[in-house]
């Protein structure tokens, strides 16, 4: 049997050089209290960065959300005010009565025979419209023979501005009767707040009825 060398033996299960034991221990002991504040200050600092990227990106979505809605909400109003400006005029019988009775920088009359009977009613749909914006409470209303009926809130600003065929601005308003002849396209402009206090602004053309 071949002899182990004299500067080699086993000591304990654990072998050790030139006859001396191993000194090689297991740390067996945990964290230290520094350590864990450390572990724990680190963990706290991601996850401070990780809920105000979540919380950042729901305040977001939510504004995003409300301006969209509110954009809609006066997108789907002005569409019925360009509708009622387009039709205003209409007179299949011939009476000739004035189709912008009133025509000022915040409130819009618009008269139209829509049935043909030749007689002007308030019935719906209303053949004599008034919109205003009221500016002490944010609103703009439609006033079509039964009441002030709110369309739109939280309005900061609302202006009609006229113009004739050749794109200039007709002044000064209320319009007189020989500048309202000349009208040819209405522009609305209008400056409003979500109830997140975003900002929004939009602003269309109607095209009127060549008397």
């Amino acid at each position: 049997m071949r002899r182990m060398p004299e500067n080699i033996m086993q000591t304990g299960g654990i072998v050790a050089l030139g006859g001396q034991p191993s000194s090689v221990r297991v740390d067996r002991r945990g964290m230290t209290l520094i350590e864990m504040m450390v572990a724990v200050a680190i963990f706290a600092v991601v996850m401070g960065v990780v809920f105000t990227f979540l919380v950042n990106s729901r305040r977001s979505y939510t504004d995003m959300s409300q301006r969209v809605e509110y954009q809609q909400s006066v997108r789907a109003v002005l569409n019925l005010v360009t509708r009622e400006i387009r039709s205003a005029g209409c007179d299949p019988v011939g009476v000739n009565f004035d189709r912008f009775p009133l025509a000022d920088a915040t409130m819009l009359q618009c008269r139209m025979d829509l049935d043909g009977d030749g007689a002007i009613e308030v019935v719906e749909p209303a053949e004599d419209v008034i919109y205003q914006y009221l500016a002490g409470t944010r609103q703009l209303i439609r006033n079509s023979g039964f009441g002030n009926q709110i369309l739109l809130r939280n309005i900061d600003n609302l202006t009609f501005r006229y113009f004739d065929g050749n794109g200039n601005e007709l002044l000064p308003v209320p319009l007189s009767a020989a500048n309202t002849d000349l009208l040819r396209y209405v522009e609305v402009n209008v400056t409003g707040t979500t109830d997140r206090n975003e900002t929004v602004n939009y602003t269309t053309r109607a095209l009127v009825r060549n008397e």
